[in-house]
């Protein structure tokens, strides 16, 4: 009899074993059955926004649910991907992170509560070209006369960032010992604060996104003298690279990409890449990334998941070596 009992309870306990799994398989079979999240660690209004709410859109109609875009602003994208790394495993709450998430912020704060590993990386969205900017009245008309002007004026030449640590000031920094030159940064509180400084003349220079120097640029409020990308960009074709200016290192970009929860079903991880490389190949997304100064990007998780981890390595090399800290 106890015999009996127990070979039943065993029974019971492999059948309870059996059905939560091929329920949770049938799920990811059926993903998305039902609206899904897709958590915007800024607030409303920027690049990141725009980014995601296109992306939300598109979403929505490749996979014929809602996808909902939520702003979780604050502690540098810290609460929105916090948020996410807690969140089930099911494929219904995603992150568009900036790639500072997983490169920059963890190598400058100690006290996070998400780490890369608590993600699966699922595909890089587009990535944000930056220039180098002088306000118009700069003595130095080129990049050569720049760097000539700095040796000639160690630290007298006042760089603007973003705030310490952000990336704007990471390329600021890469700029000056790229170049061997020595820039006082600026810190800031954002920028917009920056870029009203750049057009008074306040400051003598700033490393820019696109999406913000191409007007400035094109309205002859400051001048770009490089870009930081490997080639030359469409909105400014005459602006030079670093690379053909002999100075490969000075080489950086910030990018947008999606991901999910460690331990989301590989079925939804795949079957959302692939939603997601149609989107950012399609000559409309790429047309709108261009709209606001950004290059549409796609990848496998795989790529992406290389990609984040040698970003981290060179930005975190960089604040190391820098001694780079935050308040």
């Amino acid at each position: 009899m106890q015999t009996r009992i127990r070979r039943r309870a065993l029974a019971a306990l492999a059948l309870a074993a059996v059905f939560p799994a091929a329920a949770l398989a049938q799920d990811a079979a059926n993903w998305p059955a039902r609206p899904v999240t897709l958590v915007i660690p800024y607030p409303p209004g920027g690049t990141s926004d725009v980014v995601g709410r296109q992306l939300a859109k598109r979403l929505q109609e490749e996979l014929g649910q809602p996808f909902v875009a939520e702003n979780k602003a604050g502690a540098a994208t810290a609460i929105g991907a916090t948020a996410v790394a807690r969140a089930q495993k099911d494929g219904y709450t995603l992150l568009l992170s900036a790639g500072t998430t997983f490169t920059v912020v963890p190598h400058l704060n100690d006290k996070l509560q998400y780490k890369l590993a608590d993600f699966e990386p699922v595909a890089a969205v587009c990535s944000v070209p930056f220039a180098f900017v002088v306000k118009k009245d700069f003595p130095a008309k080129t990049m050569q006369e720049f760097v000539a002007y700095a040796k000639a004026h160690p630290g007298k030449i006042n760089n603007a960032t973003n705030g310490q640590g952000s990336m704007v000031h990471l390329l600021g920094e890469l700029v000056a010992t790229g170049l061997d030159i020595k820039m006082a940064q600026v810190h800031y509180k954002g920028a917009a604060p920056a870029t009203m400084d750049m057009i008074a003349g306040v400051v003598d220079s700033n490393v820019e996104a696109l999406t913000s120097a191409v007007p400035n640029v094109n309205a002859g409020q400051y001048r770009a003298l490089a870009v930081l990308s490997p080639e030359r960009q469409p909105l400014m074709p005459n602006v030079p690279t670093f690379k053909e200016l002999g100075h490969p290192e000075i080489n950086g970009e910030t990018w947008y990409a999606v991901f999910a929860p460690a331990g989301t079903p590989k079925p939804v991880v795949d079957k959302l890449n692939v939603a997601l490389r149609k989107i950012t190949t399609s000559a409309s997304f790429r047309e709108a990334m261009q709209k606001i100064g950004n290059e549409a990007k796609s990848s496998s998780p795989s790529e992406l998941l290389e990609l984040t981890q040698q970003q981290s390595r060179q930005w975190g090399d960089l604040i190391r070596r820098l001694n780079i800290k935050v308040d």
